[in-house]
């Protein structure tokens, strides 16, 4: 995420600005964290997931929590959820990766997304993104997407 992006929640901002790993023993801060993927801003919505997408929480209220935020109306938020079901559960996320995959604008996590699901599916709608982005970074994400499904097919 951008530096200067930040959610207008101050619960939020505070648990970014301590930088402290959110336990799954923690059901309070989960549990509030969970209640802003219903929140009315985006920016809100967005960080929620990505808070919970990064920390070691793997619960089936996260999960389908996650599921639900593949529907948001935020084109970020969606990208964030995608990839957290991804490092939780690739096969849960990989008919959404490859959704994705068919559309025609792409936020650049959904190849992270791909890779971790690291499936051969993903091989074919994968490789009609490489090169096709115009952009070093993001092309090297679909390589090594490409190559991480290529590779579980062996």
């Amino acid at each position: 995420m951008a530096k200067d992006y930040m959610p207008p929640s101050d619960f939020l901002r505070d648990l970014i600005d301590e930088d402290v790993e959110i336990e799954a023993d923690d059901t309070a801060t989960v549990k509030r964290l969970l209640s802003f993927f219903k929140d009315a801003d985006a920016a809100n919505r967005d960080w929620a997931v990505f808070l919970l997408g990064q920390s070691e929480v793997d619960t089936k209220a996260l999960r389908d929590a996650l599921v639900g935020a593949l529907n948001d109306e935020d084109d970020s938020v969606r990208a964030e959820a995608l990839v957290a079901l991804a490092q939780r559960d690739g096969d849960l996320a990989r008919p959404h990766v490859l959704e994705a995959l068919s559309a025609e604008g792409i936020y650049p996590t959904v190849f992270e997304a791909a890779a971790l699901c690291a499936h051969p599916d993903l091989i074919k709608p994968l490789r009609g993104w490489l090169k096709a982005t115009g952009d070093k970074e993001v092309d090297q994400m679909v390589a090594e997407a490409v190559a991480a499904c290529e590779a579980s097919a062996k």
